[in-house]
Parts: C-alpha cells; sequence; structure tokens
C-alpha cells in the first residue's frame, strides 16, 4: 500500500503489521508506507535512515535482488490510496468522502468549478461558463449555507455565498477535495448549516514544472503555468493562470487571471504553511440576476493570506492560523460600452469585504482518548455603496473614477470556542464535541456533535454523527435593496439539527461508500413573495426538513479499464405551506447521477468519458411573468489524451450532446463546445 499524496518529507515504512485500523497513520503525521520485501532486505536497510530508505527504496532492492543468487518469489502488493485525512491544519479526518488527485485525473473537467460540479452530492449552479460564478451547496442546502476552505481556512464571503468561489487557484494545484459534514466541523471550530468543502493544494513534495496551453470554443484560451521547488525543509510552490472567452452567448464573455504562491515547511517540531493568492475577474453578466435586465457587468478582485504554525510539544499537538481575505465587487446593471442606463438608474454597486481571524487549537492524546479544544476570533466587515449602515465619513472606492464612495458599512466580530473528546473503546470510537459562538450583531449561539466510528472488519467501516449548527445571516441578506427586493435588517441565524450513517467497503482496487442523512431547519431565510406580489422579501419564514442519502462506488485498475466510477445523490425537502413563493430555498437537486470511466487501449493514451443526470425540483419566474419548472438533462463530456516525452496532448468535449438547459432562473448555459491542447510537466 502506498499514500497517494505526501503530506511531509518524512516518510515511514512498515515490513508487517497486524491490526487493520488506520488510526495510527492520522497521528503520525506522516506519510505511512506498507509494503512487503524479502526479509534480509528490510533487516539490512532499515538499520539505516527512515528518509534514506524512503528514498532509495526502489533502487536498492531491485539492486540487492540483482546481487543475490537466493531465488525469492516476491510480489509487489497493489496500489492503494488511503482515505484517511492526515490530523493537520491542511486535511480534516472526518470528511465524508476525499477526492484523490488520482480521481481527479480520470475527469473531463478544465478549472476548479467544472471539477466540483462533477463531485458526488454535491450541487454547483452556475449562471455562466469559464468559472465567472458558481453558487456551491450540498443535501439540499442553499449557497449561503456552505462553507469553502482552502487547505483548511475559511474563505467563505460574509457579503454572499456567491462570492464563495472566488479562489485564486489553478486546476493544476488542486491535490485533493474533501467534502466533510456539518456534524465534523467543530473539530475546527467551525459551524456550517449544511457541510464544507476542501481543497487541499500543494502536498506533493518533488521537484516540477508544469504548463498548459490551451484553446476551444467560443473563444477560449487557457494558459497556466506553476511548478514546486524543494529546498531543504521546504517546499515552494506558485501557480499563475489566465483564462478568457469572447463568451457563447451575448454578453458572456470574460477575463480572468491568478496568481498563487504556498510554502510548507516540516521539521521535527512540526510544520508551517504560508499561502498567499490574488485573482481578477471581469465578466459579462447576461441576466445573472434578473431576466428584466440582461445587460449586465461584474467585475471582482480577491487577495487572500495566511499562515498556520503547527507545533509538537511533550505530546501536544499545537495549531494556530492567522488569515485575511479581501474581495472587491463592482456589479452594473447595465454594462459600460453596451447599453445606456436610463435615467432612474442611480449607478453600479460597490463592496469591499474583509474577513480576519485567528484561529488556536490544541489536542492530545492521553489514556482516556483524544482531547481537542480551541478558539477562534473572526471579524467579518463591509463598505458598500447599497449594504449596511450610513458612515459617518464616507470612504472613497479606489482603483474607480473620483467621486465614487463607500457611503455605507458594517462590521461584527464573531468569537467561537470549542472543545472535543474522542473514546477509544476497543474498536469503536466515541466522539462528542461543542461550540460555543457570540457574535456581536446576533448575541450567543452553539453547536454541538456526537458521533461514533466502528471498524467492523478490514474491509467494513460504519460512522454514525448527530449534531447541531447554524448559520449567520450574510450582509445581503440583511440589507439589499432595489426595486424588486427589500431585506430585513433583524433577521435570525438558521438553525439545523441533522444526523446521518455511513457505511464503508474498501478493497484494494474497489470502493463503495454509502450515506443516509436527515436533517431538520428552523429560521431558514430565503427571498420569498406572495404570488399576487413583484417584490421579494428577504425572511425567516421556514421550516425545512431535508432527507436523502449519496451512494458512490469506483472501480481502479491496471489494464484497459483503468478506472470507473458510479454516485447517485437524492435529496427531497418538506416545507410546511405558508402561500410564499420561494427564490432559493426550494430550488434543489432531488437526483444526481454521474459516471466517469477511464480507457487505456494503449501505453500513454487515455480515454476518458464523463456522463452526469440532474434533476432539479423548483421553478423559475420567465420574462413574461409565468412560472416555469426546470427541466430533467442529461450531459455528456468526453476527452483523449496521449503522453508524448514529457508532453501530454488532449482534446476535449463538453456538452457533446448539445442539451439545453439552465441552472439557475433560466439563463441557458452553454452548448457543446470543445478544448484541446497540451501540457507539460518536468
Amino acid at each position: 500500500m502506498k499514500h497517494q499524496t505526501f503530506l511531509h518529507n518524512a516518510v515511514f515504512r512498515f515490513r508487517r503489521f497486524c491490526r487493520a485500523g488506520y488510526a495510527a497513520y492520522r497521528s503520525m503525521h506522516r506519510v505511512v508506507n506498507i509494503g512487503r520485501l524479502a526479509s534480509y532486505i528490510a533487516d539490512r536497510q532499515l538499520k539505516k535512515s527512515v528518509a534514506l530508505v524512503a528514498l532509495c527504496l526502489p533502487f536498492l532492492c531491485s539492486t540487492a535482488m540483482a546481487q543475490t543468487d537466493d531465488q525469492l518469489e516476491e510480489h509487489l502488493l497493489p496500489t492503494l490510496d488511503i482515505v484517511a485525512a492526515a490530523d493537520s491544519a491542511q486535511g480534516s479526518p472526518d470528511a465524508v468522502a476525499v477526492i484523490s488527485r488520482a480521481q481527479l485525473q480520470g475527469l473531463t473537467v478544465s478549472s476548479v468549478g467544472e471539477l466540483l460540479e462533477q463531485l458526488p452530492g454535491l450541487d454547483l449552479r452556475t449562471r455562466g461558463g469559464g468559472d465567472v460564478q458558481g453558487d456551491l451547496t450540498m443535501r439540499g442546502g442553499t449557497f449561503d449555507q456552505m462553507i469553502v476552505l482552502l487547505n483548511g481556512v475559511n474563505l467563505s464571503d460574509a457579503q454572499t455565498g456567491h462570492h464563495n468561489l472566488d479562489i485564486p487557484i489553478d486546476l493544476s494545484m488542486v491535490d485533493r477535495v474533501e467534502i466533510i459534514p456539518a456534524a465534523a466541523l467543530v473539530h475546527y471550530g467551525l459551524s456550517s448549516f449544511c457541510g464544507a468543502v476542501n481543497i487541499v493544494t500543494g502536498e506533493e513534495a518533488a521537484n516540477q514544472l508544469r504548463a498548459q496551453l490551451a484553446g476551444g470554443s467560443f473563444g477560449q484560451a487557457h494558459l497556466s503555468a506553476g511548478g514546486t521547488r524543494v529546498v531543504g525543509p521546504w517546499t515552494l510552490s506558485a501557480a499563475a493562470a489566465y483564462h478568457r472567452s469572447d463568451g457563447y452567448i451575448p454578453n458572456t464573455d470574460y477575463r480572468h487571471g491568478s496568481l498563487y504562491l504556498q510554502a510548507r515547511r516540516h521539521d521535527r517540531r512540526g510544520d508551517w504553511l504560508l499561502q498567499l493568492g490574488g485573482q481578477a475577474k471581469d465578466f459579462g453578466s447576461q441576466a445573472f440576476y434578473s431576466l428584466r435586465y440582461p445587460d449586465q457587468f461584474e467585475a471582482t478582485r480577491t487577495l487572500l493570506a495566511s499562515a498556520t504554525r503547527l507545533r509538537y510539544w511533550r505530546g501536544w499537538h499545537l495549531e494556530a492560523t492567522l488569515y485575511g481575505r479581501l474581495h472587491k465587487d463592482r456589479f452594473e446593471l447595465f454594462r459600460e460600452g453596451m447599453v445606456e442606463a436610463p435615467a432612474w438608474y442611480g449607478g453600479h454597486n460597490y463592496h469591499l469585504s474583509s474577513n480576519a481571524g485567528l484561529r488556536l487549537r490544541a489536542s492530545r492524546r492521553w489514556a482516556a482518548g483524544k482531547t481537542t479544544f480551541g478558539t477562534e476570533l473572526r471579524e467579518e466587515a463591509i463598505l458598500s455603496s447599497v449594504l449596511g449602515d450610513t458612515l459617518a465619513v464616507p470612504r472613497p472606492i479606489y482603483w474607480e473614477p473620483e467621486g465614487h464612495f463607500y457611503a455605507l458599512g458594517k462590521a461584527r466580530l464573531n468569537a467561537n470556542a470549542f472543545a472535543e473528546h474522542s473514546l477509544f473503546l476497543r474498536k469503536v470510537k466515541l466522539t462528542a464535541g461543542l461550540l460555543g459562538s457570540y457574535n456581536t450583531l446576533r448575541g450567543p449561539n452553539f453547536g454541538y456533535t456526537l458521533s461514533a466510528d466502528y471498524p467492523i472488519n478490514p474491509q467494513w467501516h460504519l460512522l454514525g454523527s448527530l449534531g447541531r449548527s447554524f448559520r449567520q445571516p450574510t450582509y445581503t441578506d440583511l440589507y439589499y435593496h432595489s426595486a424588486t427586493q427589500i431585506s430585513d435588517p433583524n433577521l435570525k441565524p438558521e438553525v439545523s439539527h441533522h444526523a446521518e450513517i455511513t457505511l464503508r467497503y474498501t478493497q484494494p482496487h474497489f470502493y463503495a461508500v454509502a450515506t443516509v442523512y436527515g436533517r431538520h431547519g428552523s429560521n431558514i431565510i430565503d427571498w420569498v413573495r406572495q404570488p399576487e406580489e413583484s417584490v421579494w422579501h428577504s425572511m425567516n419564514h421556514a421550516t425545512i426538513d431535508a432527507f436523502g442519502g449519496d451512494l458512490q462506488a469506483a472501480y481502479r485498475g491496471t489494464g484497459l479499464l483503468r478506472r470507473m466510477g458510479l454516485s447517485y445523490s437524492y435529496c427531497t425537502l418538506a416545507q410546511a405551506a405558508d402561500g410564499y413563493i420561494s427564490n432559493y430555498v426550494l430550488d434543489y437537486l432531488r437526483h444526481k447521477v454521474g459516471l466517469d470511466l477511464v480507457l487505456s487501449p494503449f501505453k500513454g493514451f487515455r480515454v476518458k468519458l464523463l456522463a452526469d443526470y440532474h434533476y432539479r425540483v423548483g421553478t423559475y419566474t420567465d420574462l413574461q411573468g409565468q412560472p416555469q419548472a426546470y427541466a430533467p438533462v442529461f450531459l455528456l463530456n468526453d476527452g483523449v489524451e496521449y503522453d508524448l516525452w514529457q508532453l501530454t496532448l488532449f482534446a476535449e468535449g463538453y456538452n457533446v450532446l448539445n442539451k439545453e438547459y439552465c441552472d439557475y432562473g433560466g439563463i441557458p448555459q452553454p452548448g457543446i463546445s470543445f478544448l484541446g491542447g497540451v501540457r507539460l510537466k518536468l
């Protein structure tokens, strides 16, 4: 067995083991390599340093075998990805699903957003192409009820969940994606109504250089370059990317670029993880927020930075994370240079939101189990032309023409304290966690989790959990006003009570995961209206129960069939009738079926197929004011790749059946399109 990704430079190798559980791997905080060697070779080589053995093991084994006259029948064990993530700031040990780099490479996707859209259990609703904007959620929740993490750092936007995926990383940087249920987030002092996604980057500690050049339909051009350099205990990574398109229909053109830097250091005392990134997006927003006004435009700028220190001291695992994120947004209801704004138009909307926080966490294993506790302070502030309270002194809007000011603003401080204890009773792990929170605008709140983890045997694993979580309203929920929308500044936090059971089956070449969940949500925030009204209101109007399940299965081979994966997600929501028309909450995926297939007819050549079926419940209002139901859609992507020296030539097709469909509000999605190019990896 071999772990697919490298969390640190040090590697442990075991020649034999007799227990089936993998819990120890998390506590070691290292890459663990399990394999079978001839005993005399292992005994001789294991006397040397662990690091030297890990680096030179393949060469030493083949050399020693060649120099001996003994003919031993030794066989390589098949590779197996161990999905238990390290107990670190980057990864979550309680992810319900972990998508490895090997799995990611088998998908026909060209961006981080397209990747998330294909993952089992996730619902990504897009308004345009090229990752310009996507609303991510899971298990029947809304985009504001989901948390997005980058290497364990909470990047969720307090202005609106529409901006949660404005993260400055290229697809080539992603090492794995973790889908984390709401109950598991107490371990990190977080509360999420329906769950979280953690995107992990830069784990592979090896010198390499990557580049991609591609072009395709609608004037698409994708350029990216990056690399990793190991310098002593440091692993330094960098990536830059630029994407552009003329658009698949009028006013869907886009230009966006990103730069991301990451540094990791590992030594015997602990780790450092530093990251810095920036992103700029400009895109036509054809009818994004209203079909009545199609000629919209949006420009966003994102800057983020974080520093995490992990320290091992006298049996303690200590962690401190300092982070910050700035997000600037300019929204034009009437795009400059395309149409002339009417006299009643008061000007563009400008927003500058900021998140800054400090998280401290400590954990220790002792005779009674493992105890984790910590605290987090997080400030969420906004300056805006339309959101917040009137400022005593308006603030100038930098990088805009003179005379533009932020006239409104708001700030709130969240103080969280959390504690969790795990008790190990033979094979069963029992965990209880508690989160206390105080928000300066909404007062105190709390969350909790209770879970059990039972490895039935080496192949079967059973997990169960229940808990309570909550979600604070965004600034858009609280303060946004327009000709068709009126907000409520006195909204209460949403509250969720949830429970789930997961069963896993794992073999060297096959695994399957089945999850059943239920959720009771109260004080649900939604934009609603009465049938005879034309104005939407934000309000805590609903009590909504969710029930559903996820099923995943995958096979990995070494011959013609390299991978075949199948997933199915089901969700249903129940709401007491109140006569309101919902704009967000009751639009959700009831059925999502996915099939991915990777074939390799001959060495270096791969054929990839990706099929999806979506059945969305809900309605939207068309231009004539009539309600329209979302139609089911079957989508098919395909691609071919050929390795030539250090190059990979590829061609990919998206929506090759040319299906007409919409993810949100009657906005058409791209039809058939193609992308082709070359990737370089040295």
